[in-house]
């Protein structure tokens, strides 16, 4: 059992010393450095002295809500802090902290124990798969593949021993899970997955791109290395979108790997790595937000719902969340802005 322990506990240490070179520029990265401490705290749980035991009982009730944390911060575009679900993490993890200091969970009783810890224990299961919904939810617009592959790693390994250990603590069957075993089996998977390389790959970064003009999508310099057929497909993407093929409704990777006569794989390293995007909704967001941005100058009296349809959406809200990402404002804000101008 200590061997184990050991083990685990050097699993967790090279994850972190492996985190660290990308925690000052990666959200994400910082996110999963806090998750590797509160795994610390689960794994040592059992052979800390009783008047600790407090700490890594605070450390450990932390771990469901990282999990959905890191899957926000990792595989969502914009990371929203102010919303139901946000509330939930929170609640799970301060709620015990604080009816521990009046009573244990063992002889806590009535509201205590309902809004101490049986309310924080369904929020929980909530965020957990509200975590696993990240992962799957823009799986078909990830353009990067580290990252799509990643999706399918936590899917599997790491989410399976959240999900395990929140639901042995939760049914009260803590004694059945092997602490250092789970640890261990998914601390190797991990760092098996960091030190192939793929860590740094992935789009921890904030942020959407530059917004483009229709007319001229953001293109990679060209290198002498570059194959032939490459600008071939630059060539054809950009005529076809000069065409507004970004108008399409519903518009998926698939749908344009098609018309470009590409399969869907390369048409994504070709948004990815030419033109520099990592999500497939954004690219296309970023065309019709442009040329939208265009014409609520250029037609001040053109009603902005027809504009909207117009460039693609089917609904003023979808239009509206999506320029306010990229403009930082509302359509009749940036209207009256720059019309003032």
């Amino acid at each position: 059992m200590l061997i184990l322990t050991g083990f685990g506990l050097a699993c967790l240490v090279i994850l972190l010393i492996a985190t660290t070179r990308e925690l000052q520029h990666s959200s994400a990265a910082r996110v999963f450095a806090v998750f590797l401490i509160a795994s610390f705290g689960f794994l040592l749980h059992p052979l800390t002295p009783v008047h600790w035991q407090w700490l890594t009982l605070n450390l450990q009730g932390m771990l469901p809500a990282l999990f959905w944390l890191l899957c926000q911060a990792t595989f969502r575009q914009r990371l929203n802090v102010f919303s139901v679900w946000s509330a939930m993490a929170l609640y799970s993890v301060i709620a015990p902290s604080i009816a521990r200091l009046f009573s244990t969970h063992q002889n806590a009783e009535g509201l205590l124990l309902f809004f101490g810890w049986d309310l924080g224990e369904v929020f929980e299961f909530f965020i957990i798969a509200n975590g696993f919904w990240a992962v799957i939810a823009d799986w078909s617009a990830d353009l990067v593949e580290p990252r799509r592959k990643l999706r399918a790693f936590v899917l599997v390994v790491a989410g399976t021993a959240v999900a395990l250990v929140a639901l042995a603590f939760n049914l009260d069957a803590a004694y059945a899970v092997n602490r250092a075993l789970v640890v261990s089996v998914t601390g190797v998977a991990i760092a098996t997955f960091l030190l192939k390389g793929r860590f740094s790959d992935l789009s921890f970064r904030s942020g959407p791109p530059p917004i483009v003009k229709t007319e001229h999508p953001v293109q990679a310099p060209e290198t002498d290395t570059q194959a032939p057929p490459q600008h071939e497909h630059i060539a054809r993407l950009t005529s076809l979108m000069d065409e507004r093929y970004y108008r399409t409704e519903h518009l998926t990777l698939k749908m344009l790997a098609g018309k470009l006569e590409l399969p869907e794989y390369r048409t994504r390293a070709l948004i990815n790595k030419q033109l520099g995007y990592r999500n497939f909704n954004d690219y296309i967001n970023q065309l019709r937000i442009a040329e939208a941005s265009e014409r609520l100058i250029a037609e001040p009296e053109t009603p902005i719902l027809n504009i909207a349809l117009d460039v693609g959406y089917r609904t003023l809200s979808s239009f509206n969340r999506a320029f306010r990402e990229i403009q930082q404002c509302t359509p009749t804000e940036f209207r009256q802005n720059n019309t003032a101008n």
